[in-house]
């Protein structure tokens, strides 16, 4: 049933999106969304809870253990990887961040707390990054954060009004020479790189 509503989401949004025609697209009746999930708005907050979980799985396998600017990097891939392996999941999850600006507020509780473990994550990398004698002088962890987490996300939503996850996933190269650049200390790119696993050019 999740599965249903996020496809539906991704092509309609979810303000147009009834539980009725949820259920219906399911394979289900359609009372039975209503009677599972009892508002939509719980229905939502199941989905976005499905998408954060699927999400959280891709991260563990990519860090594998990493820690530091390793991990950032890790994290990173795990943000374009998943976007270009499920773009659905990934239009309906910007739809909805969008949506509950203003046609659904009820959900911003939800979309705020799952950005904010986005930024989390990143700053947790950071601060060890940082602890591990990795970034450069003055670098804000907060803030670098925020930056990380807001290139993400516009180049991904910028996939998708172009329908292109291969460009996407080409700017890989550009976001890894940001942090190569702008937030590696002094002659630590090559340490950082070799925590990282080698990725196949095409």
């Amino acid at each position: 049933m999740l599965r249903a509503a996020m496809n539906i989401i991704a092509q309609k949004g979810a303000a147009g999106a009834s539980l009725a025609e949820i259920g219906v697209a399911a394979g289900f009746s359609r009372g039975l969304p209503a009677e599972r999930f009892g508002t939509k708005l719980a229905l939502l907050n199941a989905l976005v809870d499905f998408m954060e979980h699927w999400f959280a799985e891709r991260v563990r396998a990519a860090l594998g253990g990493r820690a530091g600017l390793a991990a950032v990097r890790a994290r990173i891939d795990a943000h374009i990887d998943s976007a270009c392996a499920s773009p659905i999941a990934t239009a309906a999850l910007y739809s909805l961040f969008v949506e509950s600006l203003c046609a659904i507020p009820e959900l911003q509780p939800r979309t705020r707390a799952l950005s904010a473990s986005f930024h989390d994550g990143f700053r947790s990398h950071l601060g060890e990054a940082k602890r591990r004698g990795e970034l450069r002088a003055g670098v804000d962890c907060t803030k670098t954060a925020n930056i990380l987490v807001g290139m993400l996300r516009g180049l991904i939503i910028q996939s998708l009004l172009e329908g292109d996850a291969a460009q996407l996933a080409a700017n890989r190269a550009q976001i890894h020479a940001f942090i190569d650049t702008g937030l590696c200390k002094q002659g630590a790119v090559a340490d950082v790189r070799a925590g990282m696993p080698r990725r196949k050019t095409a």
